[in-house]
């Protein structure tokens, strides 16, 4: 039953969250409802790094990308310069925290950027049914997964 709840939660989530992010696609005339079936969802799970995409938009011109993540430990500070993160936790605990200053990031990518530390960020203790929203530009990081795995939807919007 709690893995049902699971998978019914995560399909809601991405209807919910996919229909917010396409509301904001530049091209409203393509748009068309997406289906992931929960296999393909509870698939995406078994994955740690790196995480693939249910559903990256419409046409090729995406502005947001839907992934099932996972953590089994902590993760390096990220910044995105364009992307949103939002995340549904739909198992397990995390500490994560956001916000403050990343002083060692270095630029990965055009868009990206990864640390190991962060100073002045709140943290944040997550568990099943919580949402995080992180926006474009602020540092963040799950410093800590006392229960691995831990599973959530992740909607990144640009």
């Amino acid at each position: 039953m709690k893995k049902l709840n699971r998978i019914l939660i995560g399909i809601v989530f991405l209807v919910i969250a996919g229909g917010l992010a396409h509301n904001h696609a530049q091209d409203k005339s393509s748009a068309s409802p997406v289906y992931v079936e929960h296999q393909k969802v509870e698939a995406s799970y078994k994955h740690s790094l790196p995480i693939p995409d249910l559903f990256a938009g419409q046409s090729g011109n995406a502005n947001y990308r839907v992934r099932a993540s996972r953590h089994d430990d902590p993760t390096e500070v990220e910044i995105h310069t364009l992307d949103t993160d939002i995340f549904y936790v739909t198992t397990g605990t995390a500490t994560f925290v956001a916000g403050g200053t990343a002083p060692d990031a270095k630029q990965i990518s055009p868009t990206e950027l990864r640390g190991k530390t962060i100073n002045g960020a709140t943290t944040y203790n997550l568990s099943q049914g919580d949402v995080m929203v992180v926006p474009r530009g602020i540092p963040h990081q799950f410093q800590a997964i006392p229960s691995a795995p831990f599973l959530y939807m992740e909607v990144k919007v640009r």
